[in-house]
């Protein structure tokens, strides 16, 4: 998103008009999902700024009102004549140049030249006569318009300013553009495209694009997830043996399971990295450091692991139906002769592996290859995780990088940082944490991250369960 540079007379143009510090340039940011609006506590456009959101339509962020009253007693005989905007052409021309009215000149130029006109009021602020002013001299340019009424703080005023407005707007719509999500937008785009002719067409085309660019981040970050779990749950690193001494070998096997989880934790960071990507929010910070990112505590400490994943009997009744699944296979094969025993050893074996440890971040297994031994040339093996709820833990923390920012409206300017607890706390809010995936499901994964750690995992398999991630995705970000 971008200042326009190119010819784009044929696209709709939505002018975000309003008084200072009415939130005007959060709208802009909220609406074209364009973090790089600049956005502070003072008046920050002077100029007015367009940002062209790709060949569908552009917002124009002006400055806000300067002198509303005395500019309406100029502009009064506008409702006078046959073509209104020819009085407000002459009041920019004549007053080009006047500091007094130097904001008003700004903000009519593109209304003047045609644009939808998006009025912004910050329901925290009251209503004041300035304001009467600025509806008046909106309601005389004929144009299309719409009034947004916007939150900076406390709405204590939302019934006054609602009810003026409407004898203003013939559409008024609550919009918080600190917390408006996708169907927030899509209301506002909707609500232009029914009342300008002009430019339905052209708005129900950017509706559809930006539906589509929707279920595309939803495929992106479910492709990002299954990449993570695929290339995490059985990862090893190796280290060759220097000095075969029991000192010698209690460094090595710290030094590879330290750098083992260094690896998983800098892969898992790099798909959330990508994630808040998807989702174009460059100002989340997903650097290395001590503060990681969106999520405060590290994939390998116990507050993870406690908090995190399936618990529990949860956890053991998934691993036992994934090891029924799998056992079932064997039993189909030899055409039920085993009389069920693959179904019950699969679940045993499953369960019993799922049990152990499950509220503790487990220690990484550092060990030789079967039947070598401790020599200066052979090689150590660090990992792969087997804990069962390794991959169910993975997949919420990156569920929850998911909830942030596929929420998060651009117009944000915090930083917002997650420990476990407050995690866990937001998924199962919102719906999203595994323990509310049904239980067909969480055994029809727990069976396909077993294939990933064994390396069987087909084409066919792999599809199936990136469908299903980006459905439940789509669950999660409506609900």
């Amino acid at each position: 998103m971008t200042d326009v540079v190119a010819d784009s007379s044929h696209l709709p143009v939505i002018a975000i008009l309003g008084d200072v510090n009415h939130g005007k340039s959060s709208v802009v940011a909220t609406l074209s999902e364009d973090d790089s609006v600049g956005i502070g506590p003072f008046p920050t456009t002077v100029q007015c700024h367009r940002f062209r959101v790709r060949d569908l339509l552009i917002f124009v962020d002006t400055p806000g009102f300067q002198n509303a009253r005395e500019a309406l007693r100029e502009l009064q005989p506008a409702s006078q004549h046959s073509e209104p905007l020819t009085v407000f052409r002459d009041f920019v021309q004549r007053h080009r140049d006047d500091r007094h009215f130097v904001n008003e000149v700004r903000l009519l130029e593109p209304v003047i030249e045609g644009a939808v006109i998006l009025y912004v009021v910050d329901t925290s602020q009251p209503m004041e006569p300035r304001h009467e002013a600025e509806m008046e001299i909106l309601r005389l340019t004929g144009a299309t318009r719409v009034a947004l009424l916007n939150h900076t703080g406390d709405p204590v005023h939302l019934g006054a300013w609602e009810a003026r407005l409407r004898q203003h707007f013939s559409t008024v719509i609550e919009f918080d553009a600190h917390k408006a999500d996708f169907a927030n937008r899509i209301d506002v785009l909707d609500a232009l495209a029914k009342i300008d002719v002009r430019h339905k067409t052209q708005l129900q085309k950017a509706i559809k694009a930006f539906a589509r660019d929707r279920d595309q981040k939803l495929d992106n970050t479910a492709r990002i997830i299954a990449d993570l779990i695929s290339d995490v749950l059985p990862r090893k690193v190796t280290a060759r043996i220097k000095d075969a001494s029991k000192l010698g070998m209690e460094e090595l096997r710290n030094e590879l399971e330290g750098r083992f989880r260094d690896e998983i934790s800098r892969r898992e960071r790099l798909a959330h990295r990508d994630i808040v990507k998807t989702f174009e929010h460059r100002l989340v910070s997903m650097e290395e450091g001590a503060e990681r990112g969106l999520l405060i505590d590290d994939l390998f400490v116990d507050e993870t692991w406690s908090i995190l994943g399936l618990r529990g009997w949860r956890l053991l009744a998934t691993a036992a139906g994934a090891g029924a699944l799998a056992g079932g296979k064997f039993d189909a094969v030899v055409g039920g002769a085993s009389w069920g025993l693959g179904a019950l050893i699969g679940a045993g074996v499953g369960g019993g592996l799922a049990f152990a440890g499950s509220k503790s971040a487990p220690r990484i297994d550092v060990k030789l290859p079967f039947m070598q031994q401790a020599i200066a040339g052979a090689e150590l093996i660090a990992g792969p995780v087997r804990h069962e709820n390794f991959p169910w833990i993975l997949l919420e923390r990156a569920v929850g990088v998911f909830t942030s920012v596929s929420r998060r409206a651009h117009a944000r300017r915090d930083r917002e940082t997650l420990n476990a607890g407050e995690l866990a706390a937001r998924l199962k809010s919102q719906g999203a944490s595994v323990d509310d995936l049904p239980d067909d499901t969480r055994r029809r994964w727990a069976k396909v991250f077993g294939a990933i750690r064994k390396g069987r995992l087909d084409v066919v398999e792999r599809d199936e369960f990136i469908r299903a991630m980006r459905d439940w995705l789509n669950r999660i970000a409506v609900s």
